[in-house]
């Protein structure tokens, strides 16, 4: 449920208007995906990668993914976000429960429209690549849902995406 905080900022924060050209934007661009196995993060128990993904103005977003070596076929996975100066880290719990790990390193500086829609294309990558889309979540702490992901859960109830 969006944050009625959030709500209250600004109306304008989930105005189709707004997103929507964004959005069109985001899926002309090129993905370019790439995985990069790390032998060094991974153990007996998790497999991970780190990807690399162009977002909607050129810029590259990374992160970690981590599947379980024991779930051939994960249920669900889940997007979590690190701000930088903070390294993105495996939340092995997340994995043990046979959901795919998705953590993105937030570059520092990025305005809140570009973060959103970074987590959009992050969201459908993951939601494409699990092969269930209303099985992606986010992940982020009880206390403080940031605002990227409040909108695009938003925009998600909404229809939007």
């Amino acid at each position: 449920m969006m944050d009625t905080a959030l709500q209250l900022r600004s109306r304008y924060l989930l105005e189709p208007t707004f997103w929507r050209p964004r959005l069109e934007r985001l899926r002309s661009t090129r993905r370019s995906l790439i995985f990069t196995p790390r032998p060094d993060l991974s153990s007996l128990l998790v497999e991970v990668d780190e990807w690399r993904l162009r977002a909607h103005d050129g810029e590259r977003l990374w992160g970690l993914r981590a599947r379980s070596s024991f779930h051939p076929d994960p249920f669900g996975a889940t997007v979590r976000l690190v701000t930088a100066p903070a390294r993105p880290e495996i939340d092995v719990a997340v994995v043990a429960e046979g959901q795919v790990e998705w953590v993105l390193q937030v570059a520092p500086g990025r305005r809140l429209e570009d973060r959103v829609l970074d987590l959009v294309r992050l969201r459908e990558v993951a939601a494409e690549l699990a092969e269930d889309p209303d099985g992606v979540r986010f992940a982020h702490p009880e206390d403080a849902m940031p605002d990227e992901v409040a909108i695009c859960a938003g925009l998600r109830q909404k229809g939007i995406i």
